[in-house]
């Protein structure tokens, strides 16, 4: 049995300081339950935001909360994942780790970015998602919305993953009454957030035969919502965003065994979870699909239509702004 510290969290946007020291002490909780691994909620360090101002405090994979997370597990003897926003040769990511007491980093960049997501981050090129071999088995690590991609659930098949751990940032936004455009839009994210933590993580349980943990952020953080160019409203620069938490284990049989409420932010859990350890494994095999978000066969588990179709008629109204920030904040040595 592995002993899983889950950690469901609000990450302050842009407070990296705090947002260590609230991790800190719910790895320390975690590890005075037992916990040999705790999973973190994606972009647990910077927080969630669509902000310009958030790639002020993007770090390379030597930097502060990588040197930090490395302390951490070696401190206590332990395995830490989660997502942190990455800095990488000029550009910026939502990148996947793996660290481990043994000082060992292994690490993937997220996939398939959302729409607003192609304003603070780019698509990794790089097959993915991760597939980290650990003391423990071989563990399936996937970022939000990658864990929607066939190609997440292929590469994990393929390789006979032998746990699989998905951290998110899902979420609604909180309709307001003089914009009404957000309660369509807050219907669309919670229906999408629902999929999320209950179908997707009992699909890859059942599906893989293999235990499953969904690790989400909870709680409301406020930041701007940009819009598409061509959007017949301006940008908000203030929108309460309520994240869906939920976070849950699973047997293989997709059965829960454990679950925080949708907005308990002090959440902190350790599970014992079967890992049903292979000796003979196949190479680790990372899948590549091209993104193709109106494609049923792109698909592992099918979100709502409108949110595709939203999905792509958004991205168009995006192009340029990543690159445009990224320019404004790429060092002249880049």
């Amino acid at each position: 049995m592995l002993n899983v510290g889950v950690v469901q969290m609000l990450a302050t946007p842009l407070q990296v300081g705090e947002n260590l020291a609230l991790a800190e002490r719910c790895i320390e909780r975690a590890v005075g339950e037992g916990a040999q691994l705790v999973v973190l909620p994606e972009m647990f360090n910077v927080g969630f935001s669509f902000s310009e101002e958030l790639m002020t405090v993007a770090e390379e994979l030597d930097g502060r909360t990588v040197d930090w997370l490395k302390a951490q597990a070696l401190r206590h003897g332990i395995y830490i994942t989660g997502s942190l926003y990455e800095r990488f040769e000029g550009y910026f990511y939502n990148t996947m780790f793996m660290v481990g007491s043994d000082g060992s980093l292994q690490y993937y960049r997220k996939r398939n970015p959302t729409c607003q997501e192609t304003t603070v981050w780019r698509r990794s090129d790089e097959p993915g998602p991760g597939i980290f071999d650990t003391p423990f088995g071989r563990i399936g690590g996937v970022i939000c919305f990658d864990s929607f991609a066939r190609e997440t659930f292929e590469g994990f098949k393929r390789s006979a993953v032998e746990l699989v751990v998905i951290v998110a940032l899902w979420g609604t936004v909180r309709p307001v009454l003089r914009f009404p455009e957000t309660r369509l839009f807050s219907d669309l994210l919670r229906s999408w957030s629902h999929l999320a933590s209950e179908v997707v993580p009992h699909q890859y349980a059942t599906s893989l035969n293999v235990p499953a943990l969904f690790v989400n952020q909870a709680g409301t953080a406020r930041f701007p919502f940009p819009r598409p160019r061509f959007w017949p409203l301006p940008s908000r620069q203030d929108v309460a965003y309520d994240f869906w938490g939920s976070s849950n284990v699973r047997s293989p049989s997709g059965e829960v065994i454990a679950r925080a409420a949708n907005q308990e932010t002090d959440f902190v859990q350790v599970v014992p979870v079967d890992v049903r350890r292979e000796d003979q494994k196949p190479e680790a095999t990372r899948v590549d699909i091209p993104p193709q978000y109106l494609n049923a066969n792109y698909y592992f588990v099918q979100p709502p239509l409108q949110a595709k179709l939203f999905q792509e008629w958004c991205f168009r109204g995006f192009v340029g702004e990543y690159e445009a920030r990224c320019a404004r904040h790429r060092s002249p040595d880049t």
